[in-house]
């Protein structure tokens, strides 16, 4: 599902993870999760919309303007700007610039390769997760990074046509894996955990999850979401 390119933002314009996901954020944090996502699908939008490069870098260099240069100039009346300029703490910037630095590399008209991969998911997935735990507490970063690029490399998996791309952006989410991050904790950063628990056991059997998120997945969210 695709949000409005220019729609009011409710959890309910989000794909059915990211909507479950931001449903198990406590009630105080819950609507800047959905900010958080719907942000994400806005790139991925812009980024899936193709076309010439440079329009593609123009429009992602409008959001880096907007959200982490504040330019008051540009954005005004735009749902999802307005609501993030409610919303976000200052602390935020850097996160939300990787993450529209991870849709950049996506963006590339060259082939990805491995180290491409790499730093589209610590990226796309370190800067959203970042961006999701900014107003948690208790957040272990590298435990958030390496959540956040697993999550983003299975997705990307799950959604490109390219076989042989997909099955290699697991085995470098695999090599993520390795890096001894624990899982992420604080009650506030629940939906961070259990991305975690749905995609790893994709990544570490390199099971491409064709179409996403599915009834296995969803056994899997809710196994992990009885665990606390």
């Amino acid at each position: 599902m695709t949000p409005p390119e220019n729609g009011a933002i409710s959890p309910e314009t989000l794909p059915p993870l990211q909507r479950l996901l931001a449903a198990y954020a406590p009630a105080e944090v819950r609507a800047w999760h959905a900010l958080c996502w719907s942000l994400d699908q806005r790139l991925a939008g812009v980024v899936r919309r193709g076309g010439e490069p440079t329009i593609t870098a123009i429009r992602l260099a409008w959001w880096d303007a907007v959200l982490v240069e504040d330019d008051r100039a540009k954005g005004g009346g735009e749902p999802l700007v307005e609501q993030w300029r409610d919303l976000a703490p200052d602390s935020v910037n850097g996160a939300v610039a990787r993450l529209i630095d991870g849709w950049r590399v996506l963006a590339s008209p060259e082939a990805l390769g491995d180290d491409d991969l790499l730093a589209y998911g610590q990226a796309r997935g370190g800067g959203l997760f970042s961006s999701l735990a900014a107003l948690g507490t208790g957040a272990e970063p590298r435990a958030v990074e390496t959540a956040g690029g697993l999550w983003a490399l299975w997705d990307l998996a799950a959604h490109v046509q390219d076989e042989a791309l997909a099955a290699r952006a697991l085995l470098v989410a695999r090599a993520l894996i390795s890096d001894g991050a624990g899982p992420v904790r604080g009650a506030t950063l629940k939906p961070l955990r259990l991305a975690r628990a749905i995609v790893e056991p994709d990544v570490l059997a390199g099971r491409v999850p064709r179409g996403g998120f599915s009834l296995r997945h969803y056994g899997r969210l809710l196994m992990a979401s009885l665990k606390g």
